[in-house]
């Protein structure tokens, strides 16, 4: 009985063991409940942001790539997150606000793609590698865990991640109960 099963068994083990290994070590290094690290970005501007300047406003911290198609697609459903909570007022919150942080190799390419995307808000960064292979060994990908894109964490008025790359419908489910 055994010996008929084995050609069956062997491959889902195999393909089971892939996916959860493949999920492992695609989650990042954050979770629920932790505290978000603290960075200064550099908008394309030239001008500097700290994440913790925006404590006090519910944050959500994208990570994504010029080059990454999901990212790209998903953008049009951020950009009308963005449009629907930001300058809302909160229950327990100043506000929302989006920080988008670039996993890139060339700056030309992480510029066009925010004004082709059409994304409005003000706090963009990017960290750029010399190849493409490096790019998820960049400082901030590397504090966050990222080896996947898009990634991104909630994180709550307090600096605190209280979710892990949440579906567009759940961020606006959760923010939809916090209005006043």
């Amino acid at each position: 009985m055994i010996k008929k099963a084995l050609p069956i068994l062997i491959p889902i083990l195999l393909i089971g063991g892939y996916y959860l290994g493949r999920m492992i070590y695609f989650t990042p290094n954050y979770s629920s409940g932790e505290v978000a690290p603290n960075f200064t970005g550099t908008r394309p501007d030239g001008t500097t942001f700290e994440l913790k300047d925006l404590q006090g406003q519910y944050v959500l911290l994208e990570f994504w790539g010029s080059w990454c198609g999901d990212c790209r697609v998903s953008h049009p459903d951020l950009v009308k997150l963005y449009d629907e909570f930001n300058g809302k007022s909160y229950k327990d919150a100043d506000g929302f606000e989006i920080v988008s942080v670039a996993l890139e190799t060339r700056e030309s390419s992480w510029k066009r793609a925010i004004e082709k995307d059409g994304l409005r808000w003000s706090h963009h960064t990017a960290q750029f590698a010399e190849r493409s292979s490096k790019m998820f060994d960049q400082p901030l990908a590397l504090d966050y865990g990222i080896r996947w894109a898009p990634t991104s964490f909630l994180i709550n008025p307090k600096g605190e991640i209280i979710k892990v790359s949440p579906s567009k419908s759940t961020l606006s489910d959760f923010l939809s109960e916090r209005l006043k």
